[in-house]
């Protein structure tokens, strides 16, 4: 597990990465955290959603996948991290 806030995780996350959809973060953060259930679940894609609503990420495709999604109907969003999350990264300390 590590000690980094889930926030700085999901970044360098993405920045080591590339482009996942919010369904692989979310399963690895909760692998990482020892997390499990809905409630994490939603706390991990509304948290990529405030990282893209600050402009840290770029929203690259959308789909609707029930397989995906626990079989409900939702959109999901593949993110990746543009140059000012990068930026911001390496000013928080969080860029390698």
């Amino acid at each position: 597990m590590t000690d980094l806030h889930m926030k700085g995780y999901m970044l360098q996350l993405l920045a080591r990465r590339g482009q996942l959809w919010d369904y692989e973060v979310a399963e690895d953060v909760m692998r990482e955290y020892g997390l499990a259930g809905d409630y994490w679940y939603g706390t991990v894609r509304l948290t990529l959603t405030d990282l893209f609503s600050g402009g840290l990420l770029d929203e690259i495709e959308t789909t609707v996948d029930p397989e995906k999604s626990f079989g409900i109907e939702k959109v999901l969003f593949k993110f990746t991290v543009n140059e000012f999350g990068r930026e911001r990264m390496a000013q928080a300390g969080l860029a390698a």
